[in-house]
């Protein structure tokens, strides 16, 4: 399947979410709007009927509340008022007694009674008010407004229109569907997003740690993520490209190794030509040979160096403690070690199957590389652990430490920070390492030191 496909599921997915989230605002809107035209219809009423009722017989009506004449008359004039949005409407003397009144059916519900009442009982200085939505114990929904009519005896009457929020009844499905849209969104958005991540963020994932490996060590092993989409192809790509430059290493090294060999054997022989004329020159011409000799002992280890990169010696591998082969190690640098006064410390103990000899180059060439960043009376330091069938070595230092920019070239081949040396000592040691199936990591910070980790395993 295409990655197409699933990103517009995903986007899909997103705008079902932004539409439930949408929902909720959507609610309040149309709620307070519902509401809020209730109430300008409602205070709309108490005006109109404050405006056109019978101010004299309503100053009756409030000295003498027991006038059923009055009262007659002044409830068929309410009646009027009385429409298929207003459910009733009354007028409330001082004290909340009702002095008229008018509704749409013979009996209210019983707390329509108190909830008016309540509401007549405003203060004098409140012109206009309207209440909350109240749900009545039916499930029915009333909500009323009141406006205060001033009288001449100073004792105001208070108008009370009320009638039924049906829109309510609908708000209330709504509120359910609200849930139910927003309950299926959360769980459509978590599907994808579980979907999302494993369709796509782990393969991402998993090709950004194989370009990784590849640049670490491009002799680490292939990753197929047996997919056919666009990230697949990516995959092959990059497989193709991994074993291009897998090929490309080999070549290089097989030339390299060609042309070490040739070199090799004429050195052999100039070699013991320079002996042998050695012992027919006079000594004050000696010295010169000494000096040719010198330099030529010195270019064959170059290519044994340059020899053992490109064409490394089959493994012999063998139950080694790996103190004993830090001790040869350390033996073999030890008048180094003595000559800058090092504070040397080994402590630990571990079992691996390994070649005995590799090791100890890999060893010794941790050990130099901490002699040359180290001042004098400096300190080295090695910490052996086994822990889950794996051994692990530390090679720490207090030297100079490495930068940022050159602590990831450190094992590529021919880089170097020192002035003497040919930049394959650590790439060599990777190597070694890698047939072992073990791990070398380094860490370190510039004025602090560095510290290598080596991990095999155990046996």
């Amino acid at each position: 399947m295409k990655l197409r496909p699933k990103v517009l599921s995903l986007v899909l997915g997103i705008l079902i979410i932004s539409i439930a989230l949408l929902s909720i605002p959507l609610y309040w809107y149309t709620r307070s709007a519902l509401e809020d035209e209730m109430n300008k219809r409602l205070l709309t009423v108490c005006n109109i009927a404050a405006n056109n009722l019978n101010k004299d017989l309503l100053n009756i009506l409030i000295q003498e509340p027991s006038l059923s004449t009055v009262k007659e008359t002044l409830e068929a004039e309410l009646s009027r008022f009385i429409t298929d949005q207003v459910d009733g409407i009354a007028i409330y003397g001082k004290g909340g007694i009702q002095l008229a009144g008018e509704r749409k059916r013979e009996t209210d519900h019983p707390q329509i009674s108190v909830l008016l009442q309540t509401l007549s009982e405003m203060e004098a200085e409140t012109k206009s008010s309207v209440s909350e939505i109240y749900q009545l114990s039916g499930g029915e929904y009333f909500k009323a407004a009141a406006l205060t009519i001033p009288t001449p005896q100073g004792s105001p009457a208070v108008l009370v229109a009320w009638g039924g929020a049906e829109f309510m009844t609908v708000i209330d499905q709504m509120v359910g569907s609200i849930f139910w849209i927003v309950l299926i969104s959360v769980v459509v958005g978590a599907s994808l997003a579980i979907v999302f991540s494993q369709s796509l963020i782990r393969p991402v994932r998993a090709l950004s740690d194989y370009a990784r490996s590849i640049q670490k060590n491009i002799y680490s092993d292939q990753v197929d993520l047996g997919r056919d989409d666009e990230l697949g192809d990516l995959n092959r790509s990059l497989s193709e490209m991994h074993t291009e430059i897998q090929q490309h290493e080999q070549s290089t090294k097989q030339l390299l190794s060609g042309i070490a060999h040739e070199i090799k054997n004429p050195l052999g022989g100039i070699e013991i030509y320079s002996g042998l004329l050695k012992e027919e020159l006079p000594k004050e011409h000696q010295s010169y040979l000494g000096k040719i000799t010198g330099e030529l002992h010195h270019l064959k280890q170059i290519l044994l160096e340059y020899l053992d990169y490109a064409r490394p010696a089959k493994s012999d591998l063998k139950t080694l403690p790996v103190e004993s082969v830090f001790e040869d190690a350390y033996r073999i640098l030890l008048p180094e070690i003595k000559q800058k006064k090092i504070k040397y410390g080994l402590s630990g103990h571990g079992d691996v199957l390994g070649d005995e000899s590799k090791l100890r180059r890999v060893f010794v060439n941790l050990l130099k590389n901490s002699l040359e960043a180290v001042n004098e009376e400096g300190s080295i330091r090695i910490i052996i652990q086994s822990e889950n069938s794996r051994v692990r070595v530390e090679v720490s230092d207090d030297g100079a430490g490495i930068s940022e920019d050159d602590i990831d070239n450190i094992f590529q081949p021919y880089f170097t920070t020192q002035d003497k040396g040919y930049g394959l000592g650590l790439t060599i040691a990777r190597n070694i390492i890698d047939e072992m199936n073990g791990t070398i990591i380094v860490e370190s910070e510039v004025g602090k030191g560095t510290k290598f980790t080596v991990e095999l395993p155990g046996n």
